[in-house]
């Protein structure tokens, strides 16, 4: 996504962050017949607000979901067929001949027009470093998400 759509983004929690503020106080200040139709608006923003919130976070779950699989290391030390396996209980494994190596967890980040995997506490990034890779085979495919 771009700038402009993380923009686009916060400009839509402004507008009902804000409309259903003003409709909360248009309630405590209109006359007795209009009330239930202004605090109707305001719980109706609110709603929008509340619904629109959820569905970034589910957006976000389902793009970290997207990142879990193996990736085979091309980097890492002492180690010429290690592979990294990201779970979805946000731990990690790297691997070597069936032994388990290192254990830690990982976290995805993303904004604007970047995502990035973090590992051990944002000591590594994955596709960097140790931890660089070439191939890589992922548990759910972007195929599958749209189905």
């Amino acid at each position: 996504m771009s700038a402009f759509g993380e923009l686009l983004i916060y400009l839509i929690y402004l507008f009902l962050g804000l409309t259903s503020i003003v409709f909360f106080l248009w309630t405590y200040t209109s006359k007795k017949e209009r009330k239930p139709w202004t605090l109707l608006g305001g719980i109706f923003f609110t709603f929008l607000l509340f619904y629109f919130k959820s569905c970034q976070n589910e957006n976000y779950k389902r793009n970290q979901l997207s990142q879990v699989g193996n990736y085979y290391l091309t980097d890492y030390p002492n180690c010429k067929s290690c592979y990294v396996e990201l779970k979805e209980n946000m731990t990690y494994n790297v691997i070597d001949d069936g032994k388990i190596i290192e254990t830690s967890n990982w976290h995805y980040e993303s904004g604007g027009d970047y995502w990035i995997t973090y590992l051990d506490q944002d000591k590594y990034q994955l596709g960097s470093g140790k931890f660089n890779y070439e191939k890589y085979e992922l548990k759910y495919s972007k195929v599958d998400d749209q189905q």
